[in-house]
């Protein structure tokens, strides 16, 4: 018993740990426009979130390997705050506030509030 009682914290932390971290991920502060960005999305579905909450990071290259099917992503959102972008798409407005929008909506599919918003 006492075995089982000593990997429990251990094994509570790796519970905690992104189960999706691509290759090549970096963390990063985003750009000033990111916030402009994100109160649109915010006005667009009609609901408010904490941008300063959500934890960004670049991704080396044009795409990566995809989680959610078999194929590349160039961006990806990691519930519950987690966001991950493509380098060469950091500036990518539809591409950022399409993240942005999961993150709000804090779901991973695409209702009609994705066409409605354009992203």
């Amino acid at each position: 018993m006492l075995r089982r009682i000593r990997w429990l914290p251990v094994s509570l932390l790796l519970g905690c740990l992104d189960s999706f971290a691509p290759a090549g991920a970096a963390p990063f502060n985003p750009p000033a426009s990111y916030r402009a960005w994100w109160a649109a999305m915010e006005a667009c579905a009609g609901t408010t979130g904490d941008f300063d909450r959500v934890a960004w990071y670049a991704v080396e290259g044009s795409s990566y390997p995809c989680p959610a099917y078999d194929g590349r992503c160039e961006g990806w959102w990691q519930p519950p705050h987690t966001v991950y972008i493509a380098q060469t798409l950091l500036d990518d407005r539809r591409l950022v506030e399409h993240e942005m929008l999961h993150d709000l909506l804090q779901r991973g599919d695409h209702p009609p509030v994705f066409q409605a918003c354009g992203v």
